[in-house]
Parts: structure tokens; C-alpha cells; sequence
């Protein structure tokens, strides 16, 4: 006697179902990679942050002093998330253009021209 056509869409059936659990698996393992690679932050040294945005050394140093720019230290050295040198980049473009008039007014009060 044959397979009845309730058993075989019953087998049908398990057959996607394990597909399916097949596929879930594999998601959640690409899920899985995805959030360890993730969660490896790239720590950057000041030299690397200076290269990757095209300024010289000194102002990464400069900058990291006024507080401008965020780090933190690794006994001397200083060290940069580049999650978040990432995201200053994008607060520094999205502020206000630069202004010629405001930079002049800063620079004749801090240096007070003598004449």
C-alpha cells in the first residue's frame, strides 16, 4: 500500500520545518559573528588618528588637550575608540560652518594688537 496524501504533506512538511531550523542556525551563527566582530572596537594609537584624518600629529595632541576630541590613556599614550572618533567627525560636519568673521574676533581677543 502507498503513502497516503495526508502523509505526505505531513513529510513535506518536516522537511521544511528542518529547513527552516536549518536556516535559523545558520542566521543566528552570521548574528553571532557579526556582534563578536562588532564588539572588537578598533583602539587607534594618535599617530593612526592623525593619518586616518589627514592632520598633523600635533593637532591630535593640541586637540586632545582642550578637550575637543575624545580619548582616553593607556598610561602615557594616548588612545582613541575609532567608534568614536567616527562620530566627532560626523558632530564636527554637522556643526556650523566655519566662520572668517567669528575665527577674527577670537584671535584679536586673545591676542590684542599693540598699535
Amino acid at each position: 500500500m502507498g503513502i497516503s496524501p495526508m502523509e505526505q504533506r505531513l513529510e513535506k512538511m518536516e522537511a521544511d520545518i528542518q529547513h527552516i531550523k536549518s536556516m535559523l542556525s545558520e542566521l543566528l551563527d552570521i548574528t553571532r559573528m557579526a556582534t563578536q566582530n562588532h564588539s572588537e572596537e578598533k583602539i587607534m594609537s594618535a599617530k593612526e588618528v592623525a593619518e586616518f584624518l589627514k592632520l598633523d600629529l600635533n593637532v591630535i595632541y593640541a586637540k586632545c588637550g582642550d578637550g575637543q576630541i575624545p580619548y582616553f590613556k593607556m598610561g602615557k599614550l594616548y588612545k582613541f575608540k575609532k567608534s568614536e572618533i567616527l562620530e566627532w567627525v560626523k558632530r564636527q560636519e554637522a556643526s556650523s560652518p566655519f566662520s572668517v568673521d567669528d575665527y577674527v574676533e577670537r584671535y584679536l581677543q586673545k591676542n590684542q594688537l599693540k598699535g
